[in-house]
């Protein structure tokens, strides 16, 4: 199973996308920063150059195996796209078979990558004004710097030691989701033992059910809402609830007072069963200067020079 991350409206697709990146990216010789900028719904984008043109604002999102585009962006773009390769994606809300599209060049922050294949994904149905979503297959060629306190990313070739971004500080080493690209760390949440995947491409940290109830958390209680709704690929609408969820750890870090949303989703159900599991947030991920080394499977949850965003 393959994962699109939150920013891609949680979609699975199910072929590897070792099959469709036909060419390596190529890191840059030195590290580069690139700003972040709003995109109108709560992620945060950075500018990507397609073909030559731009720059578009994409998603840098860890909890994509592969990148995609949003069909607008395709259309307006006119990529080519790849006949009798179609793929079916499930989702939160159900499944749906999707286009694949062609980008000749891919390029950011002196990463070019070259010959990439690409989900098409639905238009967006809040008012983010993403092109698309770059994931690890970009990413496993360089140590990748999420500093969303400083409102920037670095990118960092991989040619380069993982102590100029990081200095002496000892990485968490990850574990993977089975089937996928997606990294994994061991968490807890009020001493209830869980597993969080790492997604940067979702807004909000989520719980399933069975970690909220082996924490504690009675999300009937007056201190949960409904959240914002968001959709699947079927179009069906998903309410979480959100509240205080107490005291998270997770890589040597203690969060206190954390809010969240508790939601089934089908991605966790599926590879985890009814075993405690969480997708770690960008709202979570980005209380500090996070560095993703995701070739190597090791993360540093470093503090920011910068103050953290309300």
């Amino acid at each position: 199973m393959r994962y699109l991350g939150l920013a891609a409206m949680v979609l699975l697709p199910a072929a590897s996308f070792a099959r469709h990146s036909t060419s390596a990216a190529q890191p840059a010789v030195t590290p580069q920063h690139v700003m972040l900028t709003p995109a109108g719904d709560g992620h945060d984008t950075i500018p990507v150059y397609v073909d030559g043109k731009g720059p578009y604002p994409f998603i840098l999102d860890t909890g994509a195996d592969q990148s995609a585009v949003y069909q607008w962006f395709a259309d307006r773009a006119r990529l080519k796209m790849i006949v009798g390769k179609d793929q079916t994606l499930s989702g939160q809300t159900g499944s749906a078979k999707v286009r694949m599209y062609h980008m000749r060049t891919v390029s950011l922050a002196g990463i070019k990558a070259r010959n990439l294949e690409a989900y098409g994904l639905p238009n967006r149905r809040d008012k983010g004004n993403e092109a698309g979503i770059l994931g690890n297959d970009i990413m496993d060629q360089a140590i990748v710097a999420f500093d969303f306190p400083c409102r920037k990313i670095e990118i960092q070739p991989r040619s380069v030691p993982a102590q100029a971004a990081v200095g002496a500080a000892p990485p968490s080493i990850a574990g993977i989701d089975a089937g996928t690209t997606l990294l994994t760390l061991p968490v807890t949440i009020n001493g209830a033992e869980g597993i969080a995947v790492l997604d940067t491409g979702s807004r909000w940290t989520r719980l399933t059910p069975s970690f909220a109830k082996a924490a504690g958390i009675d999300t009937t209680s007056r201190e949960f809402r409904d959240a914002e709704p968001f959709y699947g690929t079927s179009g069906d609408k998903i309410v979480p609830r959100a509240g205080p969820t107490g005291k998270l750890t997770v890589g040597g870090q203690v969060i206190t007072n954390l809010t969240a949303q508790v939601v089934a989703l089908p991605m966790l159900a599926q590879d985890f069963g009814d075993k405690p599991s969480m997708l770690l947030g960008a709202d979570v991920l980005g209380r500090f200067r996070f560095v993703y080394d995701h070739a190597a499977r090791k993360v540093w949850f470093l503090p920011s020079r910068c103050s953290v965003r309300s």
